[in-house]
């Protein structure tokens, strides 16, 4: 029996997976230094800072993707989150722009042909983070930074819609995203036209808490940029100093609350002894200041619980025109192992 180009294209990414994990070898617990760099003993939060989340939709893939240990042909759903950081003299800070909305219009031809072969995803017509920003009362225009914990298609959806804010990222990531196959989880198309980018540049910054290098954003220890390269060429995760408590968005270092809880390796892991090296310090981070809130990227129902005055989560409630909406919306991928 011929099998198809998708189906394939799917049996050699399962290959790669498979084969990726076999030939590893175990990597040893590394010696994290039990101290706090450049952490006051009293915490001192940013008066006027306020926190938002946004759910823009989300994807289903093998749970070999999102861990390395995972089953292959058991599904794992991520939900694509945007932060919205409100800051009292900078106006509207993002963190992502999530998915795109062209998703919920025709989402196959959106990703095209090669990329069907990672899963699924779900997106409904206004749940973009322009519209949800409308909805919460929060104009666009306000937006003068997006900070990119990495560009793949989850992060950087809407990023072109926001041409007036500063693109921050790293300039490791910004190559890597440039120069990306066709395989990956980068699309491009929706950062190749921004001319405002503001890359960041860890060689004269200094250690924060645990971690060995962070980038004073605004230089009034608001928004912290941290260098957590590993799970892509050049990953950022950002503290955050609301006033009540410290929050650390944890960008690709941490997709779900498991995996900052157990350390389980992602699937897709550019270098995964330097993500390996990352997540322990983010768990003696934890460790040593136990009011640390950490938010994963990608799990819905973790921050959902967070009960704070100062982060607002926003509920995505489609309208009733949406709901009447029988377009193909958003099958991006079709799940793995299914026909």
């Amino acid at each position: 029996m011929m099998l198809s180009s998708v189906s394939v294209m799917r049996l050699l990414v399962a290959c790669v997976l498979i084969l990726g994990v076999a030939c590893e070898e175990p990597l040893r617990l590394p010696y994290i230094e039990p101290v706090l760099h450049n952490w006051p003993e009293q915490y001192r939060g940013v008066r006027g800072t306020k926190l938002h989340v946004f759910h823009t939709g989300s994807i289903t893939v093998s749970s070999r993707i999102v861990y390395r240990d995972g089953s292959l042909p058991q599904q794992h759903t991520l939900d694509i989150l945007v932060f919205g950081i409100e800051h009292p003299k900078q106006g509207l800070v993002l963190v992502g722009t999530g998915l795109n909305r062209g998703l919920a219009e025709d989402a196959p031809r959106y990703l095209g042909p090669v990329r069907s072969v990672f899963g699924q995803a779900d997106m409904q017509p206004g749940q973009d983070i322009l519209s949800q920003l409308k909805t919460a009362q929060l104009s666009a225009e306000r937006v003068k930074f997006v900070i990119l914990p990495d560009l793949r298609l989850d992060h950087t959806g809407e990023l072109e819609s926001l041409s007036q804010a500063a693109a921050v990222v790293t300039r490791e990531e910004h190559v890597a995203g440039l120069s990306s196959s066709p395989l990956g989880l980068y699309i491009a198309d929706e950062f190749d036209q921004i001319t405002s980018w503001q890359f960041v540049d860890f060689s004269a910054d200094t250690p924060l808490g645990t971690f060995a290098r962070s980038h004073d954003l605004f230089g009034d220890g608001s928004i912290e940029l941290i260098d957590v390269t590993g799970a892509t060429a050049g990953g950022l995760a950002i503290l955050v100093r609301l006033p009540a408590r410290p929050v650390l968005l944890c960008g690709n270092l941490a997709w779900t609350h498991s995996q900052a809880r157990y350390a389980w390796m992602p699937g897709l892991a550019a270098n995964r002894e330097l993500w390996w090296e990352k997540i322990w310090r983010l768990k003696k981070f934890k460790d040593l200041v136990p009011e640390l809130l950490v938010l994963p990227d990608h799990d819905w129902k973790a921050v959902r619980k967070v009960k704070a005055s100062d982060i607002t989560v926003h509920e995505f409630s489609p309208s009733e025109e949406d709901e009447k909406d029988t377009s193909p919306a958003a099958r991006l991928f079709r799940p793995v192992g299914t026909r």
